[in-house]
């Protein structure tokens, strides 16, 4: 995009302001998925302040269920005045304690996916131009409207909350390390205090603090052993039949 455009800044969610992105002509806000956005995108989209006229493009990593996270966003993406001019999504590779590995997805984003990413992001920057120029037909039409799926309470699927973390003081090198501090989307994790706080907020479904934890201090192994049985049953017999008719 910078080389289309002359600037692009690339900023981390939970690192921008949504109170100054008024300066930008043209916003692209891209993220995983767990079936929609997660709850940090929904709450920085609905923050955006000053940028009624402003042009929008989206963009998704997944391992599927891709159908329910862009009639989600781009909907709220409107709702702050602008004008969506494009979106698009990738598969990714799936790293949740639940899931079996390798997941089918493993080995992507490879080189093929990140040269369609370069030249979507050319696209997003030349469509934007055109469309300013009065080129209104080049305004993409919203992807149809999936069903519904079933409720994870009708599945026996349980969220994640603070409630399901355990955390061992006596495995954890806090000071010296920070992984879980520095990497939690939500900034849900303070250990400087006592007691100290964990997975308060907490993004659902997330765990990427157990994950990049090198002692296991944070564990969420009882969960886990619970609801296994739950993912297991969704992955065979919804999630990958969809990705199988994806491909």
């Amino acid at each position: 995009m910078e080389a289309e455009c002359g600037a692009c800044d690339l900023i981390k969610i939970k690192d921008a302001n949504p109170r100054r992105l008024y300066k930008y002509d043209l916003i692209g806000i891209g993220s995983p998925i767990y079936v929609i956005e997660p709850e940090n995108v929904q709450e920085f989209i609905d923050a955006l302040w000053s940028v009624g006229g402003k042009h929008a493009f989206s963009f998704n990593t997944h391992g599927t269920l891709r159908e329910y996270y862009f009639p989600s966003v781009l909907s709220r993406l409107r709702a702050r005045g602008l004008t969506v001019v494009g979106f698009k999504d990738w598969y990714a590779d799936v790293f949740i304690p639940w899931h079996p590995e390798p997941y089918p997805t493993a080995g992507h984003p490879d080189e093929i996916d990140l040269a369609e990413a370069e030249a979507f992001g050319r696209e997003m920057v030349m469509r934007s131009t055109r469309i300013k120029a009065g080129e209104s037909d080049l305004i993409p039409a919203d992807p149809p409207t999936p069903p519904p799926l079933p409720s994870e309470e009708s599945l026996g699927i349980t969220d994640t909350s603070k409630e399901v973390f355990k955390y061992h003081p006596e495995l954890c090198r806090y000071p010296r390390c920070r992984l879980c501090m520095d990497n939690c989307p939500r900034y849900g994790i303070d250990l400087s205090v006592d007691p100290p706080v964990i997975a308060d907020p907490c993004l659902k479904h997330c765990t990427f603090c157990t994950q990049v934890c090198p002692t296991g201090a944070l564990e969420i192994d009882a969960f886990v052993e619970e609801q296994a049985p739950h993912y297991r049953y969704t992955t065979e017999f919804l999630t990958l039949p969809m990705l199988v008719e994806a491909e």
